[in-house]
């Protein structure tokens, strides 16, 4: 039941970013015919740093913005609450008291905290992945319908949803950091605090349990009881090593994503050229796309994070007639 929910929330998730998406881009082709802004001044940064925008269209687009995150902050909650278990079981069977409890609840927000970062990045690539599907779809339905102003706007959307997509990636990884990890970790260095607290006073009452005033059969019980209750401390202390380095380790790899940073630098500067190319194309009506335009647009496999299924679209002749309205031989015939 559990998956259900989680799909669920992601497909009402990838509804509202596609909603979203639908409403920037309009926004933005608004703006753009309204002050005749080349296809440069329309992206981010330079859009909201432009001095010719009114207040009222700035706080448009800031809200447009804000919506994004809150989206994604959203699924990511509802998410993380499908996932997890409840622990009401374990705390009336272990019989918790109040103070245990506390612990027990920092524990697992900890836990889910993490849990909610991790799924962030996981549902934007993987929404916008499915809107940029979704509007390359949309694309060659216009183009067979011979809807070519409607082809134009999915062109720019393309472009647009890579552009930002890869722009607030790179902003979300400059500044991205696992909550809840500090705080395991401060929890993890308590209890194990205590676990070395207690070995010493136990160590200490070996020490005592020797003194020739001890009865022989007195000693010998307390020893195999220290002895017991060392190899369990023992136990505890691994088990909480364990746990801090796995906590540590995802901490690590989800740190290595910054790594993608220049990548999804290269796919932003890569979409920034493509709009460039865009405005050419229109402004000429038609024109022959050499191979290797189509051999610099191959998608970028990139490891852990599913970027290379966020495409431009290809710009081959075959397209580039059709969203003109134009055929291959009419292309020819213009271009010759």
């Amino acid at each position: 039941m559990g998956g259900e929910l989680i799909e669920i929330e992601k497909n009402a998730g990838y509804q509202a970013v596609l909603t979203y998406l639908k409403d920037y881009t309009k926004k933005v082709r608004e703006i753009q015919e309204k002050y005749a802004f080349s296809n440069k001044d329309i992206m981010s940064p330079s859009l909201i740093d432009n001095p010719k925008l009114s207040s009222d269209e700035l706080a448009t687009l800031a809200e447009l913005k804000r919506n994004l995150d809150k989206i994604i902050n959203e699924v990511a909650e509802r998410v993380e609450k499908h996932r997890v278990v409840s622990y009401d079981d374990y705390t009336q069977r272990y019989e918790l008291n109040a103070y245990d409890k506390l612990r027990v609840n920092s524990l697992v927000g900890s836990v889910q905290d993490i849990n909610k970062s991790i799924q962030k990045i996981k549902f934007t690539v993987e929404n916008f992945s499915r809107c940029n599907k979704f509007i390359i779809k949309e694309l060659d339905e216009c183009i067979a319908q011979g809807d070519f102003n409607k082809s134009k706007m999915f062109v720019l959307g393309n472009i647009l949803l890579i552009y930002e997509l890869a722009t607030y990636l790179i902003n979300f990884l400059e500044t991205f950091k696992l909550a809840g990890i500090d705080d395991i970790l401060q929890l993890s260095q308590k209890e194990i605090a205590k676990i070395t607290t207690t070995m010493q006073a136990l160590q200490k009452l070996k020490l005592d349990a020797e003194s020739p005033q001890i009865d022989p059969k007195i000693k010998e019980q307390v020893i195999t009881n220290l002895n017991d209750r060392e190899e369990s401390l023992e136990s505890f202390k691994e088990q909480w090593d364990k746990y801090t380095a796995g906590i540590n380790d995802v901490q690590s790899r989800v740190g290595s994503l910054k790594d993608k940073i220049p990548t999804l630098k290269l796919i932003r500067d890569n979409a920034q050229n493509q709009l460039d190319f865009f405005e050419i194309m229109k402004i000429f009506g038609v024109m022959m796309v050499a191979e290797a335009v189509r051999k610099n647009l191959d998608t970028l496999e990139i490891v852990t994070l599913p970027l290379d299924e966020i495409e431009l679209i290809s710009f081959p002749p075959h397209r580039v007639h059709a969203l003109m309205g134009l055929s291959q031989k009419q292309g020819a015939g213009q271009i010759g």
